[in-house]
């Protein structure tokens, strides 16, 4: 079969299209034939070799695939093969093939089309655990999710609004923010604008940010921070921002100043919260995995929540994926289609 190998950091052209031995799946595993590859950007961050859960290289990178099983391992369940299924991994989803534990391979959900169900897992996952299992989100509170146009933000937003609240999305263009106003944000902000300061007063006269999920980092996270109402939950769930040349120690400084971070005695004077998520390392524990994922699939399924699919490419193209989720003119859900 055919995978995409990293083997050094770099751009996107550093990555290699190669043949590989077909997967076998062992005791507890399954494999799977991709249909579908959602990109997110800790894989670009893993190309350039500023992610610490990535494995050590050379390997295929890729966290999430669905596809339709095609064998089991010795002792597996039979009736498995043939079903349709997202899987979620640490890495190895950029090839034609995965094969990938019983436990994360997870049913298609059947209101949604194959594209839309390859954009859901991850970005959906992402935002249910940071806004409903880590901030306790309530229909009351006024929620702000920065980059809101990007895959995880589409989805935070639309959660929020479903569940009735006062929903402020913040993206980097007017365009963007069109977009989020058409999945439920009440107010917008541009963070990338002169008056992005003015503009933040302006939606926080009348109180501060009860809830804010955090994706970009920087001045962003700050400004966030700051327009936290009493009892208000920030919880960091991507650091976008975060973009530095490996020989450039100047922008290392800039990186590291610009990394999300809290002051206690601050947040204690505020009687605030700042909390981090990272799905990634929830995936050992299955468990835990499965409850998260039967809440979020009951309240998906039942308003009806489609992620937003912004881009597809084909398999051999997947690194021209990676250069437009660099640009910054994504928005929602990036995919790759794989096809016989």
């Amino acid at each position: 079969m055919r995978a995409w190998r990293l083997v050094r950091t770099g751009g996107p052209d550093v990555l290699r299209l190669v043949e590989v031995d077909d997967p076998v799946a062992g005791p507890g595993e399954l494999v799977v034939r991709v249909e579908h590859i959602g990109v997110n950007y800790a894989e670009v961050l893993s190309r350039k070799g500023l992610y610490g859960w990535a494995p050590k290289r050379p390997y295929t990178p890729g966290m999430e695939a669905t596809g339709i099983v095609e064998a089991v391992g010795p002792g597996g369940d039979a009736e498995r093969v043939g079903q349709r299924v997202m899987c979620g991994m640490q890495y190895g989803a950029y090839a034609e093939q995965v094969v990938v534990s019983a436990g994360r391979a997870l049913p298609e959900l059947s209101y949604l089309s194959q594209a839309e169900n390859a954009a859901f897992a991850v970005n959906f996952m992402t935002a249910w655990v940071g806004l409903m299992e880590m901030a306790r989100l309530r229909p009351t509170d006024r929620v702000a999710v920065t980059a809101a146009a990007g895959g995880v933000g589409t989805a935070a937003v639309m959660i929020a609004h479903a569940l009735g609240c006062d929903v402020i999305g913040m993206a980097g263009s007017d365009e963007k923010l069109e977009r989020v106003k058409a999945l439920g944000a009440q107010n917008t902000v541009n963070y990338r604008d002169d008056a992005f300061e003015r503009r933040m007063a302006e939606v926080t006269a009348d109180g501060g940010f009860d809830v804010v999920l955090e994706l970009v980092g920087g001045g962003v996270f700050t400004s966030c921070q700051e327009a936290l109402a009493p009892f208000g939950r920030l919880v960091v769930a991507g650091y976008a921002s975060l973009d530095y040349a490996i020989w450039n120690p100047l922008s290392w400084w800039k990186a590291w100043r610009g990394a999300p971070r809290m002051n206690v005695m601050k947040a204690a004077e505020a009687s605030i919260g700042v909390m981090a998520t990272h799905i990634g390392y929830l995936l050992p524990d299955e468990d835990r995995l499965h409850q998260v994922w039967d809440s979020l699939t009951v309240f998906a399924t039942q308003h009806q929540l489609r992620p937003v699919v912004g881009a597809t490419y084909p398999f051999e193209q997947l690194p021209e994926a990676h250069r437009f989720m660099e640009s910054r003119q994504s928005v929602g859900k990036i995919l790759v289609e794989v096809v016989d």
